[in-house]
């Protein structure tokens, strides 16, 4: 999608193209983000609560600082995302690729893992 990086432009829902959008602070709590793809794109201090972000493609994505309690992120591709300082108490991360992943000062309280590949490349099947 071309013009402005910003929420004007584009539609968030579910198999949206966002790549590189400037999403800083928006507030998508509970919304149906399935299969979205926002790589490369700046979510940082998101209110993502409870989102269903399954399968979303959000690779080199800057989510440090966001609300991601809840969420469903499985199936996600996190690949070189920043979730330095996000909350993600009680998210569903099976099956996520966090390869490479930022997470140092990250909630990571309840959450599930299920065959995550780790930022080191280790496979977490802690939940399974």
């Amino acid at each position: 999608m071309s013009g402005p990086k910003g929420v004007k432009g584009y539609r968030l829902e579910p198999f949206a193209q966002c790549p590189g959008a400037l999403l800083d602070h928006v507030r998508l709590n509970a919304a149906n983000l399935y299969s979205i793809d926002f790589r490369g794109a700046s979510l940082r201090d998101a209110h993502l609560a409870g989102a269903h972000i399954a399968e979303a493609r959000l690779g080199g994505a800057d989510l440090s600082g966001a609300d991601l309690t809840g969420a469903n992120l499985s199936g996600a591709n996190l690949e070189r995302a920043n979730l330095t300082g996000a909350d993600l108490t009680g998210a569903n991360l099976s099956r996520a690729n966090l390869t490479g992943a930022k997470i140092a000062a990250a909630r990571l309280v309840g959450v599930r893992f299920c065959k995550t590949t780790m930022p080191d490349l280790r496979v977490n099947d802690a939940d399974c």
